[in-house]
């Protein structure tokens, strides 16, 4: 199904801004796949935020496609002026300075400037800031979907742990207690660690690939939905809650 990201698309800034999301998502999934059969299995787990991250995303562009895809890129002009700016400032000494002219600077500030106006014109809250675009909890609002916030909850933030070296993450390692009172730990995953990564790698792109399909309205739409839903229905049976009760 992935194959169809390959289909050119017109040259609208948002469609370009899906496609390169949906064939980030693809290569994050051959990633997880390479690595979970792979000698280290357990840095797999490592690419499940950023796929969920693109998810969200996604369905944030899509609420204001003109003007969020602008906010997206705009705000990856001001992370790179800020990177040029602090080199220059702290590092030039050692590497010398950024090769970049003041011509080519300020254009791109001019571009940071207008995009920002557009945003408080527009009255989104956040541009306030110094950055263009929302956090991923301010995405979600925008949003004001239930798949979105369950996504976050239950996949974003327990990964975030596996990405930013958060102590939990080491929980799915194994100490081994010495005899000698002393504890070695290990990082290696079975098959069976994995289930719960694997389904999860499976039905967030499943889900990337429904949103890309929507949006480009490719014919894999469908598909993908029967993918995500044998996984994560859109309904659950009592039997299948944590609580066991009805909805």
């Amino acid at each position: 199904m992935a194959a169809a990201l390959d289909d050119p698309v017109d040259r609208e800034e948002f469609k370009l801004a899906v496609v390169v999301l949906g064939q980030r998502g693809r290569t994050l999934f051959h990633g997880f796949i390479e690595l979970q059969g792979s000698a280290v299995p357990s840095a797999a787990r490592a690419l499940l935020r950023p796929m969920v991250e693109i998810n969200i995303l996604i369905r944030f562009l899509a609420t204001n496609p003109k003007l969020h895809t602008e906010l997206w890129q705009a705000e990856g002009e001001r992370n790179a002026l800020a990177m040029i700016e602090e080199h220059n400032r702290l590092h030039s000494g050692r590497w010398g300075g950024v090769p970049i002219n003041d011509d080519e600077l300020e254009e791109r500030r001019a571009t940071v400037r207008e995009t920002r106006k557009q945003a408080l014109d527009a009255g989104l809250p956040w541009a306030k800031g110094s950055s263009l675009m929302p956090t991923t909890v301010q995405q979600l609002e925008t949003i004001n979907e239930p798949a979105a916030r369950e996504a976050y909850t239950l996949a974003y933030r327990p990964m975030s742990w596996q990405v930013h070296a958060g102590a939990p993450s080491f929980l799915a390692g194994l100490f081994e207690q010495r005899n000698d009172g002393s504890v070695s730990y290990s990082e290696a995953a079975s098959a069976t660690d994995l289930i719960g990564a694997r389904a999860l790698s499976l039905t967030t792109f499943a889900s990337t690939l429904e949103l890309v399909a929507m949006n480009l309205g490719l014919p894999i739409e469908t598909r993908a939905r029967e993918i995500r839903r044998s996984y994560v229905p859109d309904t659950l049976a009592p039997s299948e809650r944590l609580d066991g009760a009805s909805a």
